[in-house]
């Protein structure tokens, strides 16, 4: 059983084991059937048929849950090899086509957004044939995805935290202060610690890379400015800065939503982080992953030094 040749005798087919891989990971047979958009009696049957066709159940099926039996779990082995293969080689016909048609996965956290916009966009005005999927989220979890073959490329932070990822550096991610144009500190030079000291402020939310470098540097400054209000969306926090009501610490690079806003230095600097692009070591590399990828080294030449 060790290629998709050998994988293939019989009655199984490609959607045996991708159901299977579905089932496999989120061990709920419903859930899994609605990943796969077929109905859960279509998907435990198809599952029945593997098994039947293996000699041999995959799944022990109880009312406390699904789990893989032994032969499940060494059949996993086998399925996922023989789906990335065929992946692979769905890579390889979009590149002879031209990318007219195809998918690009983009995983990032919500404060590199102001990169990934404008590289998503070039790409989609070259080949608009493609379909974009971009997922904001935790940097562990754009790093898990992407090792588990979900994502295509991530954009987060060197190094990656993943054994099973690789990070290409591609600029330095510095942090600022943004407040509105009209506001009193954005005809300043430079912004201190001492003059935010009772500013309120709009931040990303706990948990958050970006957050946990803002919160050492007010460490570090011994400032404890009030929070008027915590968003996983930078642009709702960019919302209330342009309203006034709030300043707010966030990357440098790109502000997507930047109009009416101005970004300060701050003084002392902030401590800054090497953004990168992660790929998922030894898997083939999407020509439109390629192209996003080129995008945004041309973003990282127009940012300030």
């Amino acid at each position: 059983m060790g290629s998709i040749g050998t994988i293939y005798d019989g009655g199984m087919e490609l959607r045996h084991l991708r159901y299977f891989s579905a089932v496999a990971e989120v061990l709920h047979f419903g859930r899994a059937a609605r990943r796969v958009h077929v109905s859960q009696p279509t998907l435990s049957q198809q599952i029945r048929q593997l098994e039947e066709e293996l000699g041999t159940p995959l799944f022990e099926r109880a009312r406390s849950g699904v789990r893989l039996t032994q032969a499940g779990e060494l059949f996993r082995t086998y399925a996922s090899r023989a789906l990335e293969d065929v992946d692979a080689g769905k890579v390889a016909v979009g590149a002879l086509r031209g990318l007219t048609t195809g998918t690009l996965r983009v995983g990032y956290p919500p404060s590199m957004r102001g990169v990934v916009v404008p590289a998503l966009a070039a790409v989609l005005r070259r080949h608009p044939g493609l379909e974009l999927s971009a997922e904001e989220a935790l940097v562990r979890r754009v790093e898990r995805r992407l090792a588990d073959g979900k994502l295509d490329v991530g954009l987060a932070y060197a190094p990656a935290r993943l054994p099973d990822l690789d990070a290409e550096p591609v600029f330095d991610s510095k942090l600022g202060l943004v407040v509105a144009r009209g506001h009193a500190l954005a005809s300043m030079e430079s912004v201190g610690a001492k003059q935010l000291a009772n500013e309120p402020f709009a931040l990303l939310s706990p948990g958050l890379r970006v957050r946990t470098r803002i919160d050492a540097w007010f460490a570090a400054t011994r400032i404890a400015p009030p929070v008027a209000l915590e968003s996983n969306a930078v642009a709702t926090v960019l919302a209330i800065v342009r309203a006034g009501l709030a300043v707010t610490v966030l990357p440098e690079p790109r502000l997507s939503e930047a109009e009416k806003l101005v970004v300060k230095r701050l003084s002392p600097t902030p401590r800054s982080e090497l953004a990168a692009l992660l790929w998922r070591k030894g898997a083939p590399r999407p020509p439109a992953a390629e192209l996003f990828a080129a995008e945004v080294r041309e973003q990282a030449k127009a940012l300030p030094a």
